[in-house]
């Protein structure tokens, strides 16, 4: 990434990676959500920077019963390395099981928010986190499985996923449907007996993205939306990565550069770099 130029407390482009920006940008777009199903990998890391530097009063909650993780924050000298890492014991308001929270806080309709990732997403922001390849008796890839992101993709009424954006990762189709978004377009929710969706955002590497539909996936292309572009990354850029011709939204926004404090607090989560290595992400 080429320099740009910095004001007081906002680093340099040179000074930051990448991923680090989009960790930064997904808690961002976090704060304020309310009640959040917080999914495996980094949407973990992003979350508890949302958590411990944005937004205080976020619930914070795990698939595996993990519900309100407000820690001291004396007590908080990394992430949580999952979503069943016993640092997510200390301070929260209740520890179950996972059928407290996904039964009575997403079907129960409590959560407002559900971050999650996985191995691939669509242009209509279905997720994939079992398999790579067409063969389902032998695929290329067999990965970890979707969890509770099923369950959130279904019932949370918002989605915001976290990934990097790499050719292998934004595909016209994904491999296996995990977890859907807009499916295949226009009322495929309704039709799959799905609520209407949204506002939901992809949080990338490069820009974040929303959907081209203003009611939930009932009408508009439900394809995926360039809203903001990262600093030093232009459009055109972006476009060349996809295998769709890529929508952008006319009043395409630059994200910020990270200060100085989102930096020194998102390092200080992953001292070991579990989730900011390269390639991990």
């Amino acid at each position: 990434m080429t320099a740009n130029s910095s004001e007081a407390g906002i680093v340099r482009a040179s000074e930051y990676s990448l991923v680090e920006l989009m960790c930064i940008q997904a808690a961002r777009e976090t704060a304020g959500a309310g009640v959040a199903f917080v999914g495996l990998g980094l949407p973990v890391l992003t979350t508890t920077l949302t958590k411990v530097h944005h937004d205080r009063a976020l619930i914070f909650n795990t698939e595996v019963g993990v519900m309100d993780w407000d820690p001291p924050l004396a007590e908080v000298d990394h992430a949580p390395n999952g979503i069943a890492d016993p640092l997510l014991n200390r301070g929260a308001a209740y520890v179950g099981d996972m059928v407290d929270t996904l039964c009575s806080l997403l079907m129960g309709g409590r959560v407002e928010l559900a971050i999650l990732s996985g191995a691939q997403v669509d242009r209509y922001g279905n997720l994939n986190a079992l398999m790579i390849g067409e063969d389902r008796l032998f695929p290329e890839k067999r990965l970890r499985g979707s969890g509770g992101n099923t369950d959130a993709a279904c019932l949370a009424p918002r989605v915001l996923t976290v990934m990097s954006l790499e050719p292998r990762r934004f595909v016209e189709r994904v491999s296996f449907l995990t977890s859907p978004g807009y499916i295949d377009g226009p009322g495929a929710r309704a039709a799959a007996g799905l609520e209407p969706q949204g506002p939901n955002l992809v949080v990338s590497t490069m820009g974040v993205f929303d959907f081209d539909t203003p009611d939930g996936g009932e009408t508009g292309s439900c394809e995926l939306r360039l809203t903001k572009v990262f600093p030093g990354i232009e459009a055109d850029v972006i476009d060349a990565m996809l295998p769709w011709p890529l929508l952008v939204a006319d009043d395409l926004e630059r994200v910020e550069a990270p200060s100085e404090d989102e930096l020194r607090v998102l390092r200080a989560l992953d001292p070991q770099r579990v989730n900011l290595a390269e390639g991990r992400y």
